[in-house]
């Protein structure tokens, strides 16, 4: 009797923001989770990963899953060369240690940049094919991937998440896992991917897939996705990465026949950047909408999008702008808010629970953007718990805030302080520290996009700030250098040079 198939899955995952100030390193993953082999495996079961859903559907076809690396860390700045090098050996010590494989799905963001690797998940990807060789390596980034030639050389196959707000990280491991079966049963002969790229960036709150013209691509690639087509992911590039080859990416991922594939991809990336100019996005000056708050509507608070300054876009989370405007407000409201400040957190610590605390709060980290702002109020609670999330957007996955509290201003405002972001994206970031949105007139979410899964149904509106910040939706704040120019959402462009079609 022949043995099973087997199949390595490894997961390394980090989204880089060059803009940020900080620059990323090992511990950044250690703290939120550096796991191999069975513990991998067993921390990552159940969860809406990546990893999770591809093991799961391999094991479910009987095949032999070998669990061999599962790293991520929030979005942060460039990654340190040191954790680059650790993190490409450990993914190429646990492939050789392995055994023989069959094939292997390997989890990537897409968007991972070193010091020493502008485009680090094609370098790991790259190191994956030396060890394994010649045999199916499916690769997954994120719907935010800057996907390059480079990783559709090295791999067999590319797939990204289909849904932004991002609620299918577990399902596009299964369809990775379904690519790998097909291969190895010979149903996906000649399996492969292309890619096609246009010269544009557009806001990563306009990206959301219900909305239009996002809509309307994806419906486009789902029409397409038909006999020797089996997958069309669309990846509108999360923004804020200054690098070569930045843009707009489509990839088609097909069976023997390239040029269908080809013709699809193009066709996929013509309709965007066709419907470039209808990613638009209104953004409301700050006072301004401070003065239009009031009490909670029926369908829940108003939800103020400091998306300039997000934590899950590589941010650091310490603006404190949106909360000087709050205490400015002259009327009491009752809101609830973040701030990274560890200072601040062992100011609270040092008081203990029931002190009334004077803080300096924000610009700690990165201090380009905003000025501190002076707060009072009551520490209400102290922990350094971590949050398990529970909302649609990566169910299951632990956020570690480091030391936190909880202070409560005279006017309503209730701050949570933190040494580490926390996820806002999702309320139970708020819950955990006892604070409850649903209670609230107003909610300030650091998120250009992915609140609107983990709130749905509890906000009543929601307006998305004009701000500067690492993580801005108006990008004339920013300083590109690396990136491939003329660029459409930087440069004013009219045409498109046939150069940059591909």
């Amino acid at each position: 009797m022949s043995r099973p198939w087997r199949v390595a899955v490894a997961s390394i995952i980090q989204e880089t923001n060059t803009f940020s100030p900080r620059e990323s390193t090992l511990a950044d993953f250690a703290v939120q989770g550096l796991w191999t082999g069975a513990e991998a495996d067993e921390r990552s079961r159940g969860s809406n990963t990546e990893i999770a859903g591809a093991l799961e559907r391999l094991r479910e076809a009987g095949v032999d899953a070998v669990p061999v690396v599962r790293a991520w860390a929030m979005s942060d700045g460039i990654l340190a060369a040191d954790a680059m090098a650790e993190l490409e050996r450990m993914l190429v010590v646990g492939l050789a240690e392995a055994g023989p494989l069959d094939a292997v799905v390997l989890c990537l963001h897409g968007a991972l940049v070193a010091v020493d690797a502008p485009a680090a998940d094609a370098r790991l990807a790259a190191a994956a094919r030396y060890v394994v060789g010649p045999i199916p390596l499916v690769v997954t980034h994120d719907l935010h991937a800057n996907v390059t030639p480079a990783v559709i050389r090295s791999a067999t196959a590319v797939i990204g998440f289909h849904t932004y707000p991002h609620v299918d990280q577990a399902a596009t491991g299964r369809r990775a896992a379904e690519l790998v079966l097909a291969a190895l049963g010979g149903q996906a002969p000649g399996l492969g991917t292309v890619l096609a790229k246009r010269p544009m960036l557009v806001p990563a709150e306009a990206q959301a897939i219900a909305d239009e013209p996002m809509a309307g691509i994806r419906r486009l690639a789902d029409a397409l996705t038909h006999g020797p087509v089996l997958d069309v992911s669309i990846f509108p590039v999360q923004p804020w990465l200054d690098v070569p080859h930045l843009g707009f990416g489509v990839t088609v991922t097909y069976t023997g026949d390239e040029e269908v594939a080809i013709a699809a991809a193009e066709a996929v990336a013509d309709a965007a950047w066709n419907a470039r100019a209808d990613f638009t996005l209104d953004l409301v000056p700050v006072d301004d909408a401070v003065a239009s708050l009031g009490p909670a509507g029926p369908d829940g608070p108003a939800i103020l999008v400091h998306s300039a300054d997000s934590p899950t876009a590589g941010a650091t989370a310490d603006d404190a702008t949106v909360i000087g405007a709050l205490l400015k407000a002259g009327r009491p409201l009752r809101a609830i808010a973040t701030v990274v400040d560890a200072p601040a957190v062992a100011r609270c610590r040092e008081a203990g629970v029931g002190a009334t605390v004077d803080l300096v709060l924000g610009a700690t980290l990165d201090d380009r953007w905003s000025s501190p702002v002076a707060v009072t109020g009551v520490v209400r609670r102290v922990d350094e718990t971590p949050v398990v999330l529970t909302g649609a957007s990566m169910t299951g996955q632990e956020i570690a805030l480091g030391r936190w509290a909880t202070v409560e201003t005279d006017s309503g405002l209730a701050i949570l302080v933190t040494e580490r972001p926390a996820p806002t994206f999702d309320p139970q970031g708020f819950r955990h520290a006892g604070l409850e949105p649903a209670d609230a007139d107003v909610v300030v979410v650091r998120s250009a996009t992915i609140f609107r899964a983990g709130f749905r149904g509890l906000h009543s509106s929601a307006t998305v700030l004009d701000l500067p910040g690492a993580s801005t939706p108006a990008f004339g704040y920013l300083d590109f250098v690396h990136a491939p120019r003329p660029l459409f959402g930087l440069d004013a462009m009219t045409d498109l040079a046939p150069a940059a079609r591909r």
